[in-house]
């Protein structure tokens, strides 16, 4: 069926060839880049929706706090200057003067506080305000310093600032306009401003000529909504879009074949995992069965044949690229040991029902891997009922715990233990699968306060172990990000997902 796809993907594209190369033409004469991506944004309003797919497309409006370097993926002054501790809690930083919003706005410590404010406000509703519940308020030493004073020692401060966890808002016109008005037109401070959003088609940016780092080479970008991997594809090869996010692995060969397009990869800090839902009855409330799926589930198996080698196998939840990894021993493939534990806990597998909600074109062959899982476990006579959802119904149905009993989701930039450990494994958090578990809710408060970096190391370490132990999900694998992108488009991939134009240069 994926050879089919792919083969319909280069016919379509070969139909296209020409008004789509015409197209390309004029775009590298234009300076404007299409991007293809697997859904469209959730919002328009920065520090709202914890989504990859939303906040890359943000992340061209508005600036961060600070960024990362490209490299290195350490934190980096952005429109914060500089920081310093003052003390144990409290965090004080420099900001950038002279940069103005899109509306003339000028950028100051008040625009830092107002930011909080709004995401830490309970009628926001924002997915933010519980990865910055340490922080108690934000005082305004002068027009360019703030200073964030934290309920406890905050380490991982830093971490956060530097991830679209906070990207500024304009004070006034929040205040003035209000979330409601700036979520249909967003003003921010980065290299892009908003030109329109047509739903479920594109999202279109225009060059800001006033950027404080300088203008972008790139004049436009032009997110293109495009849910399947096929379809997408096609849109690639005929020169209808210059980007393409998540170039199935199987389809290699053809995009380097193709004349108009080169794969660029890089190997992610996202992991992908499959989650086993404890927050409500059902049999992923029995340890023995979470870790009987933990058996079941031949990973291997599932990166050489679905993803032809494109991933790295993790074992816990983080993998090697984040900074507070610590090795876990892998669940070994074991059927045998599967069925034994689930009759121990009562069900005999050939009775046993269960549903695994997936996205379709989010993550790459997130459906494919999905049904390949199904397919293992049905060789237990598990019978899995497979529910393929577009990606926002995915997202909603996680937040609101409707999901089956096991879901498929990614999960990054995943750079630091806290930005994963925390939001993933107590039932309070949006995204959680796994929670109620007293034990490891004060391991993570306590981890999350600990300054010094050995203390720290280990109390990541135990809870890695833990999370393990008690097979919270079934870990899969550190994800490859594979793009397709134009020859007449210079940019590369990051470890750390930032699909950035102000980096792209575009050869006419």
């Amino acid at each position: 069926m994926r050879r089919l796809n792919v083969l319909l993907a280069l016919a379509v594209a070969l139909g296209l060839a020409g008004a789509g190369a015409a197209l390309a033409q004029d775009r590298a004469r234009t300076k404007e880049v299409v991007i293809g991506l697997g859904a469209e944004p959730r919002t328009m309003l920065a520090v709202t929706i914890v989504d990859w797919t939303t906040n890359t497309q943000l992340e061209h409006i508005y600036d961060r706090l600070l960024d990362r370097d490209a490299r290195t993926l350490k934190p980096k002054p952005m429109l914060a200057t500089g920081w310093r501790i003052v003390n144990d809690t409290a965090w004080e930083f420099t900001l950038r003067q002279g940069v103005r919003f899109h509306n003339g706005e000028p950028f100051n410590a008040e625009s830092v506080k107002a930011t909080m404010e709004y995401l830490q406000n309970p009628a926001s509703k924002s997915h933010y305000a519980a990865y910055w519940k340490l922080v108690k308020e934000v005082q305004i030493v002068n027009d360019s310093t703030v200073r964030f004073v934290t309920e406890k020692p905050w380490p991982s401060l830093i971490d956060r600032a530097s991830l679209t966890d906070f990207l500024v808002l304009p004070a006034k016109a929040l205040r003035e306009l209000g979330p409601a008005k700036l979520a249909e037109r967003p003003i921010g401070t980065g290299p892009f401003k908003f030109v329109e959003w047509k739903r479920d088609e594109r999202l279109v940016l225009e060059k800001n000529p006033d950027y404080w780092q300088g203008p972008a080479d790139v004049s436009r970008v032009t997110f293109r909504f495009i849910p399947e991997f096929s379809s997408r594809l096609a849109a690639l090869l005929s020169g209808e879009i210059d980007i393409m996010k998540d170039v199935p692995p199987h389809t290699v060969d053809a995009v380097e074949r193709s004349g108009r397009a080169r794969l660029r990869s890089a190997v992610s800090s996202r992991i992908n995992y499959l989650a086993l839902v404890n927050l409500r009855p059902g049999p992923m409330h029995d340890l023995r069965v979470r870790r009987a799926l933990n058996h079941a589930v031949d990973v291997d198996e599932l990166i050489a044949q679905v993803l032809k080698g494109r991933a790295t196998k993790i074992c816990g939840p983080l993998s090697p690229a984040n900074v507070d990894y610590a090795p876990v021993e892998c669940y070994k493939h074991d059927p045998a040991r599967a069925v034994a534990l689930l009759r121990e806990a009562g069900h005999d597998p050939a009775k046993l029902q269960l549903t695994l909600d997936t996205p379709s074109g989010r993550y790459p062959l997130d459906k494919d891997v999905s049904l390949a899982i199904a397919a293992q476990l049905q060789r237990l006579g598990i019978t899995v009922n497979v529910v393929v959802n577009e990606w926002g119904t995915h997202l909603d149905k996680i937040k609101n715990r409707n999901t089956g009993d096991t879901f498929f989701l990614g999960w990054g930039p995943s750079l630091f233990g806290q930005g994963v450990i925390e939001p993933l494994f107590q039932a309070s958090q949006t995204y959680s699968s796994y929670g109620n578990n007293p034990t490891i809710d004060a391991k993570i408060a306590r981890a999350v306060t600990l300054v010094d970096p050995k203390a720290r190391a280990a109390a990541y370490a135990e809870l890695q172990k833990l999370a393990h132990d008690e097979a919270a999900w079934v870990p899969l694998w550190q994800q490859h990000d594979l793009y397709g992108v134009a020859g007449h488009v210079e940019w590369a991939p990051r470890a750390d997902e930032k699909v950035w134009m102000y980096d792209a240069k575009v050869a006419p």
